[in-house]
């Protein structure tokens, strides 16, 4: 899968992050490191152990790391938790709302692991 086939596949743009990072192997890289960052997991973690503001941090962190990477649907669903959030308490939107952001983030995953083929 090529780059531009990778950010076809999610309907996100690819010239939107060339803006911002200006060289294709540079995506490439972010995107792999973007396997191991542990927002993800924190925010899981924090709504397991009923602990709103860390997830607060969690999906506030996922949203810009989304973001720079032209990840525009796991960021809108990360903001939207993160504002569901922002009061410090879970509502009863939170978990649709999470639920919403896993099926981003797994997208997401699951094309930069094709994209890393």
């Amino acid at each position: 899968m090529t780059l531009s086939e990778f950010y076809s596949s999610l309907s996100e743009s690819l010239d939107e992050v060339l803006e911002r990072l200006r060289m294709e192997s540079r995506i490439v890289k972010y995107l792999g490191l973007f396997l191991s960052d542990p927002s993800f997991t924190e925010l899981k973690e924090a709504f397991a152990s009923n602990d709103a503001q860390t997830a607060f941090r969690a999906a506030h962190t996922l949203k810009g790391v989304a973001a720079n990477l032209g990840l525009n649907k796991l960021s809108s669903s990360s903001s939207e938790l993160t504002e569901d959030l922002r009061p410090g308490a879970f509502t009863a939107n939170s978990p649709a709302l999470l639920e919403k952001v896993e099926l981003d983030y797994n997208a997401a995953v699951e094309g930069i692991k094709q994209l890393e083929q």
